[in-house]
This record gives structure tokens, sequence and C-alpha cells, in this order.
């Protein structure tokens, strides 16, 4: 490991509330993705083998492709008001209810938040916050290094589950030095990249390919070629019996585009709300463009929820683009 003296204080003290805790709630942000399931699988595989009552929790359906993972089949979607724990672990969520209301702080003697994107909130007992890794797997690493857990297999196979998804496949500009020593140090636990591979990415249905084949034929471009962005509109779920879960990794075609700045995937929830996902190239701020929405991410990957039909809703992204790109 090499870390800043803050990070192993905060770090000590994440153990310290680990060691004198025996019951955990762990619980990532509502819409999972493959690291907080990650993470928090790994996290719970480790305490409950340390004795501990640890249980992983999500409001929403987790991603068909993290279902491989050790432990996902018993993940829970709620608890009784009436529950209490010694100790939340909250990963990557920028408040507490970002986990979906599932407990209140009430409901906890301790909590720990563990994040690493730049928008956040310091509502934990201990705030392990590092923006500039690439995952919250990577930090979960590094307090199992810290208190010299060694990983079996599976827990192993988590962790680089997340590093992986939240990476890119080691494509996008977040991906560090780190990122790749955190991974070869799991590959020694025994990951089998191989095999990870393609149960996240090599696995997907007939009708998730033709979903992708039909976002891909209507995508557009616009702001002089600067921006291009795809529609996925109810119909086009509903003709290829598809859900949301299906367009997974969709955003990352549009910015294969030569020129392109900006690529946009905009999904239709309903007539009045459209959800929103960006990706951009390395010197282009997408946090600028979608905290005006309430949204949030990190530089190059963002996404918001905008109160508007689908069609609105471009254009209020592209005005808004418009002027962060300075383009009249």
């Amino acid at each position: 490991m090499n870390l800043s003296k803050s990070d192993i204080n905060k770090i000590s003290e994440i153990s310290k509330i680990i060691k004198q805790s025996k019951t955990f709630f762990i619980a990532g942000h509502i819409k999972p993705d493959g690291d907080s399931i990650g993470s928090a699988l790994a996290l719970a595989s480790v305490l409950n083998r340390r004795g501990k009552k640890a249980c992983v929790y999500s409001v929403d359906e987790i991603p068909k492709f993290v279902k491989f993972l050790k432990g996902s089949n018993k993940i829970k979607k709620a608890v009784k008001k009436t529950d209490k724990f010694d100790c939340a672990i909250i990963l990557e969520s920028v408040n507490f209810s970002r986990t979906g209301g599932i407990i209140t702080p009430s409901q906890t003697k301790k909590i720990i938040n563990i994040d690493h994107h730049l928008t956040y909130t310091d509502f934990g007992n201990v705030n392990y916050i590092v923006p500039s890794s690439s995952s919250t797997a990577e930090l979960v690493l590094n307090i199992f290094e810290y208190m010299k857990i060694k990983l079996l297999k599976h827990e192993a196979e988590c962790l680089y589950t997340g590093i992986i998804t939240d990476t890119g496949r080691f494509q996008q500009v977040n991906t560090t030095p780190n990122s790749h020593i955190a991974s070869a140090k799991l590959m020694e636990c025994g990951v089998d990249v191989n095999k990870v591979y393609k149960e996240i990415y090599e696995k997907g249905s007939i009708n998730a390919l033709k979903l992708q084949g039909l976002a891909l034929y209507g995508i557009k471009t616009i702001l002089n070629n600067k921006v291009s962005y795809i529609l996925l509109t109810k119909d086009i779920f509903k003709k290829t019996s598809t859900s949301e879960g299906d367009s997974e990794g969709v955003v990352n075609y549009t910015l294969r585009i030569d020129g392109v700045i900006v690529g946009c995937v905009f999904k239709e929830v309903d007539g009045k709300t459209t959800k929103v996902s960006f990706r951009s190239i390395r010197n282009f701020d997408l946090l600028k463009v979608v905290r005006e929405f309430g949204g949030g991410g990190h530089k190059n990957a963002a996404g918001c929820t905008i109160n508007a039909g689908i069609k609105e809703a471009v254009k209020i992204v592209e005005d808004v683009l418009r002027k962060k790109l300075k383009i009249k």
C-alpha cells in the first residue's frame, strides 16, 4: 500500500470499528453497479469468516452480470424498522439516503462511509474518501491489507469485478497504476481474469444484442459533431423485450466517433422523466453539467435524471452543453 497518513488514520479507525462490532449492514447506492456490489460482497464474506454477522442489502435488483459472484443470491432488499446494527458500511453513496432508505442512521451505532467520487458528504463516523481511486474496490482492498486479511478466491473475484467494471476494462481515464497493482494482487489470490471477463461482458442475451443494435443504428451527433447521443425509448425496450439493465455499456460507444467530446444516452422512464448517462474525453468535466440537474459521478463518467420527456431532455442537455463547449 502507498497511502497518505490521513488515509492510514482513517483505515485504522475503520479497523477498530470492525473489530468492536458484531452485526453489520452493508449497502451501496441505488441502481447498484459492479463496484458497489463486488465491494459489498467481499466485505460481507470477510466479516462473516471472522465470526461477525454481516449482510448485503440492495433496494434495487442487482445487475445480471454480477450474479455469478458468490453471495449475490443472498443479498436482501429490506430490513425491519426494529432491526439494529452495530455498524453500517455504506459504499460510494453521496449521502446515507442514497442507499434507498433501507434503514435510517438511528438503526446503527456506527457508520463507515467509503467512496471514491468527487461529489460526497462526510455523513459517517469515519469517512474514507479517495476521489483519485478508480474504484471503491481498491479502497476496500486497502482496508483488508491493513488488517492483514488474506482473501479467498471468490472474495478477490468480487473486488476484481469492482475494478474492471469501474475502469471500463482498464480503458477509461480513471485507470491508474494502482488499478493494475491491485488487480495483480487479486490475481495472486486466484482470480481467473478470463472467467470474470466472460461472465461480465460476454454472457448477454440475444435480445440485449438486438437492443444494442437498434441503439447504435439510431446514434446521432449535434453541436458541430462535438456531441453524440443515443435514445433508448420505452418502445425500443418493448420491441426487443429488454429492460434497462440490458443497456449496460451502450454509452461507451458514444465516444467512438472521431471528434466527439461528450457522449450521452437518454433513457425514457416515462413521459415526464428521463435518465441521462454521460461520457467525455479526458479534459471535459461532466460534473459541471450533471450538477445542474442534481446528478453526480466522475469527471468523465456521470449521470443525472431530468424531469422532462425524452425529446425535451435532449434539448435541455443540448443547451447546457452548448454553453459548456462554448459553441454559438
